[in-house]
């Protein structure tokens, strides 16, 4: 689901903007993959008129399912009827209260399995998104949720024992969790992304899954930075709201 809400800054913690069309920023929630974007609404904003019905036909581009603001004028509202985007209005507080007060979707009518056998030996399991299954020449992915691959490593006393690239099941219906539930069915231990939102990081600390701050162009030279010890867990201050 594509969430927008209307903020006065470019931030999770802003107060919501309750002008709609006039909003300083429109902050863009996937729940499913827990990235959020902040698209700056300066044209809005300097619009001789129709800036409400300029942002609703924004919004329908951006495939914006649910709005939350303060006001929505009756042309706006039109449009975004005929968007099909469904819209709340009166709405208070920061962006991170507003998205944490939407009930989580329902879990996938099938969660995912397991694909990949436990590690062998006292080995542990580190996952890293990839655009591709080159293994640890692929290109890492800068989207945890929505990445083609996620490269599994297995290692050992310092030393990679295998590799498997495990292709991504795709969105399905289940939020944030599912990247969870598919790494934990598949005995991952420890992620590196190149970044992660306050929910799914939860998520995956409540699953065991220690999560680093990630680094390198390609899957290799984040396991060698990995074991060089130069890559930390990310801490709550260095959760993005930006891009995950």
């Amino acid at each position: 689901m594509i969430i927008a809400v209307t903020a006065k800054e470019a931030s999770l913690q802003s107060e919501v903007d309750p002008r709609f069309g006039r909003a300083a920023y429109f902050l863009i929630a996937n729940s499913a993959t827990g990235e959020v974007y902040a698209h700056d609404n300066t044209e809005g904003i300097e619009a001789d008129n129709g800036a409400g019905t300029g942002a609703s036909q924004q919004l329908a581009e951006f495939k914006v399912d649910v709005l939350y603001t303060g006001h929505v004028g009756p042309k706006a509202a039109e449009v975004l009827d005929k968007a099909k985007i469904a819209y709340h209005e009166n709405t208070t507080g920061t962006v991170e209260e507003v998205l944490s007060r939407i009930p989580q979707e329902s879990q996938p009518q099938e969660a995912p399995k397991e694909t990949v056998s436990a590690p062998e030996n006292g080995a542990f399991r580190l996952a890293i998104p990839a655009d591709s299954d080159a293994g640890l020449t692929a290109q890492r992915s800068g989207h945890f949720g929505k990445c083609a691959y996620y490269t599994l490593i297995d290692i050992k006393d310092q030393e990679v024992q295998q590799v498997v690239a495990m292709k991504n099941g795709g969105h399905v219906q289940g939020g944030c969790s599912v990247p969870v539930i598919l790494l934990n069915a598949n005995h991952v231990d420890k992620l590196i992304v190149a970044g992660i939102g306050g929910r799914p990081l939860q998520g995956f600390r409540d699953a065991g899954i220690e999560v680093y701050a990630g680094a390198g162009q390609t899957v290799q030279e984040s396991v060698d930075l990995f074991l060089a010890e130069q890559l930390a867990p990310i801490s709550n201050d260095q959760v993005c709201g930006g891009g995950a």
